[in-house]
């Protein structure tokens, strides 16, 4: 109840340090792109590009950022400095339910599996050790998914990863393309999600949860466009992780005022609120909250309803 309270009392009094101060989750953020800039700016000494209000598209960002912000963070020693930042502000803005993705290749660079861990440990114990993190290992929808099922074991064995995804654009391969790597992530255990229906059209969705059995789907914003994939979604209780300002300034939505996240929760979907690519988007997960409250998408009361449900802790 007293975090009820001093978020709603943040978001109408417009204080960032209320907001700041309640807890939160993070379900969908990109490790290595989950730090503010302004810290990594501190680190490196030295000031970045600022963020442009628009991308044009998934590859104008991706293309924004190898330009103007991996030169100065490459490597070994820029992932590692990246993922540090990442938890850095899941401090700061008191997360207390983290799920954070991590690509194999990322895992293989620092030394393999138990050295990832080890490194990982090291920050999480540092800056956020009463935090619920659960690390997502990440595949490429371009990868060769014959491959990484032969040896996605290595990763999975120890049980520290909590769910698997497979993103970096959409209809790249079919979805049946998938099902070895997420037969596996049965196996295992794990919460099964997918980037899906930002860009794609809504019936995307509904027959990617069919055919992987997805627990969540991280966007996929445009379910809003079909009442018959939001009922779907709403009578199979399969979560959605939106990025609002990811949505935004990608042209995915064309702006907050009118971001889907207000038809998919009056519809009865389950919505969670998340970062994507803080440093990309430059805006922390108490902002997300703030820009929907300023454009007047949801009230407080229902933000605050988003806020706890993603704090709840899921099946395993």
């Amino acid at each position: 109840m007293k975090d009820d309270k001093i978020f709603c009392e943040g978001l109408i009094e417009n204080d960032i340090e209320k907001l700041l101060a309640a807890t939160k989750s993070d379900l969908h953020n990109h490790s290595t792109k989950g730090c503010r800039k302004s810290w990594l700016e501190e680190r490196i000494g030295r000031q970045l590009a600022e963020t442009p209000d628009r991308f044009d598209g998934l590859e104008g960002m991706q293309t924004w950022f190898t330009n103007e912000i991996k030169p100065f963070c490459r490597g070994r020693e820029g992932i590692v400095l990246r993922w540090e930042g990442a938890f850095a502000e899941a401090k700061r803005n008191n997360i207390q339910r983290l799920s954070m993705n991590f690509g194999t290749a990322e895992i293989d660079l620092v030394g393999g599996v138990d050295a990832f861990v080890s490194i990982v440990e090291g920050f999480r114990k540092t800056y956020c050790a009463e935090t619920v993190f659960e690390p997502e290992l990440t595949y490429a929808s371009s990868c060769d998914v014959a491959e990484e099922a032969g040896r996605i074991d290595q990763y999975l064995s120890g049980g520290y990863f909590k769910s698997i995804d497979v993103c970096g654009g959409e209809n790249i391969q079919p979805f049946e393309v998938f099902q070895p790597l997420y037969r596996k992530a049965e196996k295992y255990h794990l919460i099964k999600r997918m980037h899906v229906g930002e860009t794609g059209p809504a019936e995307d969705v509904m027959r990617a949860v069919e055919m992987l059995g997805l627990d969540e789907i991280h966007h996929g914003i445009r379910v809003a466009e079909s009442e018959k994939v939001m009922r779907f979604l709403a009578d199979q209780k399969i979560q959605l992780n939106v990025c609002p300002s990811s949505n935004v300034m990608l042209g995915y939505a064309r702006n907050y005022k009118e971001h889907p996240i207000k038809l998919l929760y009056e519809y009865g979907v389950r919505v969670t609120i998340n970062t994507d690519d803080l440093l990309i988007f430059d805006s922390s997960i108490e902002n997300e909250y703030r820009l929907l409250y300023q454009a007047g998408v949801l009230s407080t009361n229902q933000l605050d309803e988003i806020r706890r449900i993603g704090l709840l802790m899921k099946r395993s």
